[in-house]
């Protein structure tokens, strides 16, 4: 059985899914001599199309290089979440770390996403930095979390998760699993 809250948590990696993107977004949209359209992030509300102004003006704004993460740091990423889960007594359900982003579902965190969230997004920050020998930014700002209070979202969410494509490492019930060498 399972517990009645759990948060699913996604963040980006820097560079990697600029606003304007074509495979649509949710940040805002530049409207050439006008400003900006604002984001569309409230849950249920579609999506903004690809806009090669806005994804144009964010590449020309970006401070960093853009992050791929290669099989090596996803590990690290994974191992790095489940220490973090264990030290605040969080239970992962289930991560899967891609090249470009990570999802997470967990259970008997707060239900604050944006503060789990930088739990989650600082300390792999600061492994991966370890990790590579220099600091560097490895994320984008923000992320999305989602709170599903019932079964049938829980399970929802984990199958999402278990069904991403191109996964590099994944947590399963707090245990590492590589799946690219």
């Amino acid at each position: 059985m399972l517990p009645n809250f759990a948060l699913h948590t996604t963040w980006t990696c820097y560079g990697t899914w600029m606003p304007g993107d074509e495979r649509g977004h949710v940040s805002n949209v530049l409207v050439p001599l006008q400003g900006y359209d604002p984001k569309r992030n409230v849950p249920g509300s579609e999506v903004a199309l690809g806009d090669a102004n806005t994804k144009d003006r964010a590449s020309a704004l970006q401070k960093y290089p853009t992050v791929w993460l290669t099989a090596n740091q996803a590990v690290c990423v994974a191992e790095t979440l489940t220490v973090a889960a264990k030290k605040r007594n969080w239970h992962i359900s289930i991560a899967a770390v891609m090249a470009n982003h990570v999802h997470v579902v967990t259970f008997g965190c707060p239900p604050d996403g944006a503060s789990v969230r930088r739990v989650w997004k600082g300390t792999t920050q600061a492994a991966l930095s370890k990790l590579v020998g220099q600091s560097r930014s490895w994320w984008t700002d923000g992320g999305s979390d989602r709170y599903k209070n019932d079964e049938k979202a829980i399970e929802s969410a984990i199958e999402y998760v278990a069904n991403q494509e191109f996964k590099l490492a994944m947590i399963v019930d707090m245990v590492v699993r590589q799946i690219v060498e």
